[in-house]
Order: C-alpha cells, then structure tokens, then sequence
C-alpha cells in the first residue's frame, strides 16, 4: 500500500503519486494522471483499492489475507484508510459503489473500523470514519464504517459540517451517531463557509451556540488566539444575515465582543455589511459604534460628504483605527467595491495595509479579478511585490490562483486585464510557474498572459 506522502515531496514511484493524488488533490490531478497512464488502474493492491476496483481487490486478497489489516510501515494506514480517503466516488461516480464494496470487503476480512494512523491535524489521528468524511465526504461508506461500528468524535462532526455537496447526508449520519455534543464547537465549520443548512441541523441537534469557536478559521492575527464567539464569528465570516438570526435565535449572545473588546455590530459596520448591522439591531444588540466605526460605516456604503466631513472634522480619528478597522480596507478590494476603497484612501488609510493573513487589498483585489480595484491601488502606490504571510505570494501570483478558481466575490471579474495590469505596471514573474500538474491552475487565458510575460 502506498498511502499519501509529505505534499511537498515528489513521489518517484508512478502509483506512489498516484495514490497521493487520489487523496489529497482536489484539482482533478489523479484522472489525468489515469488517462495519461492507464496502466496505473493494474499496478497492485493499492491502486484497485483507491479505485475501487472490486475483483482485483478479491484476488489479491484471497492470496494475501493479511493485507486486509497490514498497516503500512511509514504512515500507519491501512488498506481501509485508503479507501475510506478515496477521492475517485467525486472524480468517477461510476467507481462508487466499487469503493463502497471493498470497504465492505475489506470489513468482512477484519480491518478494524477503529484503528487510528498518526495524524498531525487537530483530533488526534485519522481513522477510517475520519478519512471518508474529510475532504470530498464519502456518505455510502461513513454509514456501512457506523454501521460496522465506528464512533465519531466532535473532530468528525466538524470536518462533517463543511461538507455540503451531498445535501448534508454525512452530516446527518455524524449527528445521529454522536454519543455527546455537549461540548462541541462543530458550528466553527458551517460558520466559516456560511452554510445555513447546517448551522441549522447542528443547532436543532443541540450544538450549545455560546460555545465560542478556533478563531484561526476567522481571520486570527496571531497563532493562539483565544476562542471566537459564534456571532462575532459568523460578522467576521460575511455569513448570511439568515445564519445570523438563527444564531440569536437559538440564545447565541449577540453583543459577545471578539478581537480588541469589539462587538459584532462594530465589526459588521468595518466590514461594510450593513444587512447584518440591520439584523442584529432587529435582534436586539445593543449599539456601542464610536465614532470611528460611524466613518468607517460611511466609507463602507460609498458616502463621500460624510465620510469627508467626519474625516475633516477628527482629524486624528484614522489614527485611533486598530488593525482590524484598518483592514476593512482589504475586504472592501475583496468584495469589489470602488467607492469603498477610493474613500477609505481619502481619508487615511495606507493602500498596503494587512488583513490578518498578512494580504493586501491589492493581493485580494487581484485574486477576486477587481480589475477596477487593482487600477486604483497601483495608482495610489500599493506595493506591486507585496508577499501575504500565509502563501508568500505576490499579488500576481493571487491573481493566477483567482482565475482557476473564479470567486464570486465581485461583480464582472476580469482576470486577464488583472493579470495585463499588473505585469504593466512592472509586476515580476519571478517564482511563477504554469504547470499542469501544480495543484492551482490558472486559466488558460492568464496562463498563455503568464507563459508569454516569462518568455520575454
């Protein structure tokens, strides 16, 4: 068995690689690998069993009985957890049920549903359940895992809640399986991506909304934040203001302040959301906004006499901004919103100010194809070869990423001009690679802007 290694390590072996792709790439990487090399679906156990491919599966193991439980001597993973992290029911649906019977094979030949391989993620390790919920979820096999006998922990109902591509069926079975929710922070998932759906399953489940969540999946500063309320969590997510209410709804504390002592309303004003400053003054959080926030709440909605007149009329105010007023900035570039931006220069605040993932409005701009956006930035200076602390990338290589993925957070995104303003403006291709087997393509359009841009 092969199952995956370090993602930065370059596997020789073909099915090695192979085997890697099947499970931790998301980009479609393992099917072209497939239909470049064929051959890969008859190279052994492991590859007919990440497939899916039921009678070499059988034949192999009517000859060696013991690799239904052999863990492999480097990960700990056995042929089960290989299935179980199969991503090949997502890339060929028609290899689903394959996948579901050599899991059950494997069970029937005493592989244990409870084995757990080394892991270095939060919950400990990976056993089967965790591996056929985690990424692209695997409903058909987490049931027949509890039916066999696996037992989720609040870990597993968390990677549970991001899952929303099967209607929440994984979700449910988590759920119905649970043996004790009372301290659970599952709702940190459905926050975080803004999936009302199950937000409401967890909360009618009788997930406790007070419990706060990890603040690195909203917008930590530093490693070792404490804990985020929900509601301030769900402001700084950008979650629909239906979330919102159900939150309040089901006694989560809509004044609990977050980072800097501020309150949700607060935040939601920095972030320009004025729907969810409506909610929460519907469901009745108290107003403690300064005057700071009521410039930033005037920028935010385009409003150039007030925001101008409060600037002249404090002005020192911008220097009273922390660092996530500042930033809003930055969601304001992500989000597309010009009038936003071009008044939050005005009155002060520096075009390469930093979220807290050390990105620049330009580098969020390029990466949501604000064309706009990125045209008024480099006008005003911002810094072309700005690298974010997380990816330590430029704002070119954002915008690469971006025209693979094509967010929706702006209205009529171009990357190519994005990409051709950029590299105007003298944007370096240093480090940038197009590469087909790299796991965030860029379009074909910015990819030929790209090729071209390296070769001259």
């Amino acid at each position: 068995m092969t199952p995956p290694t370090d993602p930065d390590v370059k596997a020789d072996d073909l099915v090695a690689a192979f085997c890697e792709a099947s499970i931790r790439d998301w980009t479609g990487r393992a099917a072209r690998m497939l239909e470049a090399n064929p051959e890969i679906a008859r190279t052994g156990f492991a590859a007919a069993v990440v497939l899916g491919d039921v009678d070499p599966v059988r034949e192999h193991l009517s000859r060696v009985p013991e690799d239904a439980t052999r863990r492999d001597e480097r990960t700990g993973w056995t042929a089960l957890h290989l299935v179980c992290a199969s991503r090949w029911h997502r890339l060929d649906p028609r290899r689903a049920d394959g996948m579901v019977a050599v899991a059950r094979m494997l069970l029937d030949a005493e592989a244990d549903p409870l084995s757990a391989a080394p892991g270095r993620r939060p919950g400990g390790g990976w056993t089967p359940l965790r591996c056929a919920i985690a990424g692209e979820a695997n409903a058909p096999i987490v049931r027949l895992l509890l039916e066999r006998g696996a037992v989720p922990d609040d870990h597993d109902l968390y990677l549970a809640g991001f899952g929303g591509g099967d209607e929440h069926e994984t979700l449910r079975l988590v759920l119905d399986a649970m043996p004790d929710m009372s301290t659970s922070t599952a709702l940190a998932a459905p926050i975080s991506t803004g999936d009302t759906a199950a937000v409401r399953l967890l909360l009618e489940a009788g997930v406790e909304p007070n419990r706060p969540v990890p603040a690195e999946l909203f917008g930590a500063s530093h490693e070792g934040e404490p804990p985020v309320p929900t509601v301030y969590a769900a402001v700084r997510a950008g979650v629909p203001p239906l979330l919102l209410g159900l939150l309040v709804e089901h006694g989560a504390d809509p004044d609990a302040p977050g980072g800097e002592g501020r309150s949700p309303i607060r935040l939601a004003i920095g972030h320009g959301r004025e729907d969810l400053v409506e909610m929460l003054q519907r469901l009745g959080a108290r107003d403690d906004t300064t005057e700071a926030d009521r410039l930033l709440a005037a920028c935010q909605r385009g409003d150039r006499a007030d925001a101008l007149g409060r600037a002249a009329a404090h002005p020192d105010l911008v220097d009273t901004l922390d660092a996530e007023q500042r930033s809003s900035i930055v969601t304001a570039a992500e989000s597309g919103r010009l009038a936003a931006v071009e008044l939050l220069l005005d009155v002060g605040i520096p075009a390469d100010t930093r979220n807290g993932d050390g990105a620049t409005a330009l580098h969020l701009a390029a990466y949501s194809g604000a064309a706009h956006i990125v045209r008024l930035l480099l006008a005003r200076g911002a810094d072309i070869e700005a690298r974010d602390a997380q990816w330590d990338s430029t704002p070119l290589d954002w915008a690469a990423v971006g025209s693979g993925e094509r967010p929706d957070n702006t209205q009529d995104p171009d990357w190519p001009a994005v990409v051709r303003l950029l590299l105007d403006a003298g944007a370096s291709t240093d480090g940038i690679t197009v590469d087909p087997q790299q796991p965030k393509q860029p379009s074909p359009e910015v990819a030929e802007l790209l090729e071209a841009a390296m070769r001259s």
